[in-house]
């Protein structure tokens, strides 16, 4: 019973992830990809939601003659918005920008936006394209760094815990750490936080391999490389997605003792086949490792499953997505490795079998090996919490709706999902954070099941109340249907002919990504052109005609090129469709629209009296906006900034 318990025990941490390096996510881009222009764009700035840096690859070109239209080198401005700026010559036609950036967990992003210059064209197609995913170079660095660091951690934890080890062990350790470090290095900024961790992880391999070659010569330093591999220990849980914004504090916890589990297993395993190959009695040493290893198993099942809570969002993302395939790859290994340990402590360490288990031992390694591969994987792919748990995601937009539905939207987890409803027809769209429809899912209208009516939409007859609920994959929405929806064109039309009438415009930003990736922002819009936005606790930007300035916190304002464009501009500006008057009360309006662009959903609250907007909520692909508006024409107060670099 006690074997078999250990077993159930031991399998409850094949669902655990390994501690995965996160991704930044774009939110926005302007001109956003597909866009037609009638005048060209001074640059093309893409926001994402976490910091960046600049990547190396950046090209900007005209689609039919394929010459660079870039006017300079990009850069990044408040931390977290690439700005690729563009000549000011531009004429009509299409143009494409391929863009790159370093997340601050060190991995390269890229993708392209394509736009046109001139009135009346047909939307553009992008003539680059983009790669995201982990390279043969990044998992092999990877492998080298796991099997490094496992090996010296779990080596320092033998000697210190069950036996002599040799210190011949630790240096080949170190040399795999700091290789694996060098090739993940290659195009990563040492000022992030995953390239900077990952230097110190370099220098103190250095540090190490350097005591574990002196040692032998001087015993005095023999505990040295011991203790420096033990410094190893946090540096995955430092560079990776543990210390991310809005991450509870136990999962660093989690994934620091996960690691030092995983180290204690691998690392003492190989100290332990070392240690198995020289003559004399071995059961002390066996009796000991095997206690040690228990405990270690305990540890990673507790530790995996905490992982699994913030890394999954449903059991189903075991087999829909990249992560979950690799790690049940994860998993049939970890088996195999359960029974070898088994059959270890319960078979032939009491019968002190040590030819058998020297064999065994070998066999676990080997399955390590492969092991770390998956591992290798699991941090350059991004976690379930991060994607969709959609089983296939189509390439092409969603379908366009009937004019005639009355169309509204809210975020579920990291998708955007609108319901559409006209005369006993219901459709629920769903996007996923590259913009484009999630099939696959489950998705039902007041309990009854839907079917698919084209990318990313699942259509139902449903009976409807003043209510609807909206059912995605377990998460569940709910949805207020107005008795008697009256077109509102004309209304919205008012709505923003007042808005551009104003002289000035405050107002309160929440913008997210995801549950866990949201910012908080002042906004002031003065006529004719002047913008400026205050990020709580984060970056600043002034802008005033075509100049712009940026700032992250106290840092000096850093000038850049700007397009000129006319405030107040309401956001929800341009070619919108589905206009409903929702609801009417004494003192507002609540109407619903859409702009077909994204597409793009808008729910917003006007005062019956001026038409002027109280609060606004925009649904669209990573892209959950609320505005809370606090003031209109106050005195004018944007000017240039003094302290400029």
């Amino acid at each position: 019973m006690r074997a078999r318990a250990l077993l159930i025990v031991s399998l409850c941490s094949l669902v655990f992830p390994a501690a995965g390096w996160a991704h930044a996510i774009l939110v926005r881009a302007v001109p956003a990809n597909g866009t037609v222009l009638a005048t060209p764009p001074r640059a093309v700035r893409l926001v994402f939601d976490d910091g960046v840096r600049v990547g190396s690859g950046i090209k900007a070109i005209r689609n039919d003659r394929g010459g660079s239209v870039l006017a300079g080198k990009a850069h990044v401005v408040g931390g977290r918005t690439l700005v690729v700026p563009l000549r000011h010559d531009l004429s009509d036609g299409d143009y494409t920008v391929l863009w790159r950036v370093v997340s601050d967990d060190g991995h390269t992003i890229a993708g392209v936006v394509a736009f046109g210059v001139g009135a009346g064209r047909a939307p553009p197609t992008a003539a680059l394209s983009a790669r995201n995913g982990p390279s043969a170079t990044d998992v092999v660095s990877r492998w080298l760094l796991f099997a490094g660091l496992l090996t010296a951690v779990g080596a320092a934890f033998f000697r210190f815990a069950v036996g002599p080890v040799p210190v011949r062990i630790l240096l080949g350790a170190f040399l795999l750490v700091f290789i694996g470090v060098s090739g993940l290095l290659h195009d990563v900024p040492i000022s992030s936080r995953f390239g900077g961790t990952m230097a110190a992880m370099a220098g103190v391999a250095a540090v190490g391999a350097l005591f574990a070659a002196i040692a032998p010569v001087d015993p005095v330093l023999e505990p040295a490389p011991f203790i420096t591999a033990l410094l190893l220990l946090p540096g995955p849980s430092i560079a990776g997605h543990a210390l991310d914004r809005g991450r509870s504090p136990i999962e660093v916890l989690a994934d620091v003792a996960h690691v030092a589990a995983a180290s204690v297993w691998v690392g003492g395993l190989v100290a332990l086949g070392f240690s198995l190959r020289g003559a004399g009695d071995h059961a002390a040493t066996l009796r000991r490792f095997s206690n040690v290893a228990i405990v270690s198993v305990a540890v990673l099942a507790i530790t995996g499953v905490v992982r699994a809570l913030s890394e999954l969002n449903s059991f189903s993302q075991l087999w829909t997505t990249g992560y979950g395939r690799a790690l049940i790859a994860k998993t049939a290994l970890l088996i195999a490795l359960v029974a070898i340990g088994w059959v270890n402590r319960y078979r032939l360490i009491p019968r002190l079998r040590v030819d058998r288990l020297r064999r065994n031992v070998a066999a676990e390694l080997v399955l390590f090996a492969g092991l770390i591969v998956a591992v290798a994987f699991l941090t350059d792919l991004r976690p379930g919490r991060d994607r969709t748990a959609a089983a296939a995601i189509a390439v092409g937009p969603p379908p366009l709706l009937a004019r005639q539905m009355v169309v509204q939207a809210q975020e579920a987890g990291n998708l955007a999902v609108a319901l559409a409803v006209r005369a006993g027809r219901e459709s629920v769209i769903v996007l996923g954070p590259n913009g484009a429809g999630v099939n696959g899912l489950s998705v039902t209208i007041n309990s009854a099941t839907t079917g698919s009516c084209g990318s990313g939409c699942y259509g139902a007859f449903v009976p409807l109340g003043e209510t609807v609920k909206v059912t995605v994959n377990g998460r569940t929405l709910t949805f207020a249907i107005p008795a008697n929806p009256r077109p509102a064109a004309r209304l919205v039309a008012r709505a923003t002919s007042a808005f551009r009438a104003l002289r000035s415009v405050d107002y309160v930003e929440r913008l997210a990504s995801s549950p866990r990736n949201r910012v908080v922002a002042d906004f002031t819009l003065e006529r004719p052109n002047r913008l400026e936005y205050r990020i709580r606790g984060g970056a600043s930007g002034i802008v005033i005609g075509n100049r712009r300035w940026d700032r992250e916190g106290k840092d000096p304002w850093q000038p850049s090129a700007q397009s000129l464009t006319p405030q107040p501009e309401p956001i929800w500006a341009g070619h919108v469709t589905n206009a409903f008057l929702l609801e009417t009360t004494p003192s507002s309006y609540v109407v619903a629209f859409m702009k077909p662009l994204g597409p793009t959903w808008f729910t917003v609250r006007l005062d019956r009296r001026t038409l002027l907007p109280r609060g606004l909520r925009m649904t669209t692909a990573a892209h959950f906006m609320t505005h809370r508006y606090t003031a209109f024409n106050k005195p004018p107060r944007i000017k240039a900034p003094s302290r400029v670099r």
